[in-house]
């Protein structure tokens, strides 16, 4: 099993908030190699800048802690973002989220998310709800 996890996804489990034991089961399923858990550098960003704007030394901390985990970091090359610009002409996303679509096609994975946002995308991948 696949899953691309989102923003929304880390961001509840770094602040222990609704869906963060889910993500925090399926971290562990990836240690025991049952399940590959991935992200991509565009959200790594996002995740960085929201931290950084409430506290820069959690930020540098948690990304630290994160880049620990068993997950498979996606670059942002040239079929990744080209890719994500076609999502993001199309549908009514961020471009970061167009970057989660991206990832999950690319990856052949589901989204873990809680974002409303991604109810636009629902016929294009699968999506699991924290």
């Amino acid at each position: 099993m696949n899953i691309v996890l989102d923003s929304y996804a880390i961001l509840a489990y770094i602040g222990d908030e609704v869906g963060a034991e889910k993500v925090e089961k399926y971290l562990h399923m990836a240690k025991e190699g049952k399940v590959t858990l991935y992200m991509n550098y565009v959200n790594l960003g996002e995740i960085y800048y929201i931290l950084a704007r409430q506290d820069l030394e959690k930020a540098d901390l948690s990304i630290a802690l994160l880049k620990r985990e068993p997950i498979v970091f996606i670059q942002a090359d040239e079929k990744l973002s080209l890719l994500a610009g076609r999502i993001k002409a199309f549908h009514k996303l961020s471009y970061a989220d167009a970057f989660v679509v991206a990832t999950a096609i690319e990856t052949n994975s589901r989204i873990l998310t809680g974002d409303e946002e991604f109810k636009r995308v629902e016929d294009k991948v699968e999506i699991e709800w924290l």
